[in-house]
């Protein structure tokens, strides 16, 4: 019945964001102007622009991996990694870790180990 999800994130600038996710982490994207789709493989990121930042609300989402760890590195080698986000073992059987995007969006990436 349900075949896929895609968060909706708020964006400040949809411009500068669609540079962010295509040179930082190697996304396609699509622009309708005030709200964009950024997508990498099976893995869709849906943006609002939120021009009033009385209204504007940071979000966050998961996206799960196959390697961990190479994805890190290479995160890491782009200095994308905030203190917070480093790559660590959960309880639950995931590896995880994350990054901020330049609208303060968390990005979650984990893997079941």
């Amino acid at each position: 019945m349900f075949l896929k999800a895609a968060p909706i994130l708020c964006a400040i600038n949809i411009s500068n964001t669609i540079e962010f996710y295509k040179s930082k982490l190697g996304f396609t994207a699509i622009n309708f102007g005030n709200y964009a789709i950024v997508q990498f493989g099976y893995t869709e990121i849906h943006f609002i622009m939120i021009d009033n930042k009385k209204k504007f609300e940071k979000g966050s989402c998961y996206i799960f991996t196959d390697n961990i760890e190479d994805l890190y590195a290479d995160l890491s080698a782009k200095e994308l990694i905030y203190p917070k986000g480093q790559l660590i073992a959960k309880p639950r059987g995931y590896k995880e870790f994350s990054i901020l995007d330049n609208n303060g969006n968390s990005i979650f990436f984990g893997q079941k180990k």
